[in-house]
């Protein structure tokens, strides 16, 4: 008996310290894309405020959340103190929502990061880590000139979020219009 309890033992203290966590917590990077159906085009910077009528980007195309991911796009803050940030739009371009009309659901991230991001500049380029959960909803978050609610496709909460240094996500790239994306 004595035996068969230090196996278990033996066994739950091996299994517990086996490295398989890493392997598993290893996030698969993605692009701005992968979120949106393949027929859809790939959302553009507007060049006027005008509105589109009708159902914009409500089709998700990614249902995977088993895994973690890698996306990087630009932060627009949606609940911030000062320069700390707790909860953010992660959006595919420099400009995306507060001054100009949103993207589409299907391109807009709700982010509540891990540990406050401090936010050194408007718009600054991230790259957050955790699971994406597909999922319409909306949110709001104050401007100077009023407050805007947004419709969006993806949340992640718990996420890990680093400052980007680069990506070669074609659509994060192209969209920029300050060129804020180190290349």
């Amino acid at each position: 008996m004595k035996k068969h309890k230090f196996l278990m033992f033996a066994m739950l203290t091996l299994g517990s310290a086996w490295p398989v966590s890493g392997v598993l917590a290893a996030a698969q990077p993605i692009f701005w894309s992968a979120l949106r159906p393949a027929d859809q085009a790939r959302a553009t910077v507007p060049l006027s405020p005008r509105t589109v009528s009708g159902p914009q980007g409500e089709t998700l195309a990614w249902r995977d959340e088993a895994h973690p991911v890698e996306l990087t796009g630009f932060v627009l803050p949606i609940d911030q103190d000062g320069d700390l940030v707790y909860e953010f739009m992660l959006v595919p371009w420099a400009g995306a929502c507060s001054h100009m009309p949103s993207p589409p659901p299907n391109q807009l991230v709700r982010v509540v990061p891990q540990e406050p991001l401090h936010l050194d500049r408007i718009y600054e380029t991230v790259t957050v880590t955790g699971t994406l959960r597909p999922g319409l909803d909306q949110a709001q978050f104050f401007m100077i000139d009023g407050v805007r609610v947004l419709s969006y496709g993806y949340s992640m909460g718990h996420a890990e979020v680093a400052k980007a240094t680069a990506t070669k996500d074609p659509d994060l790239l192209s969209l920029s219009p300050f060129g804020v994306v180190p290349r």
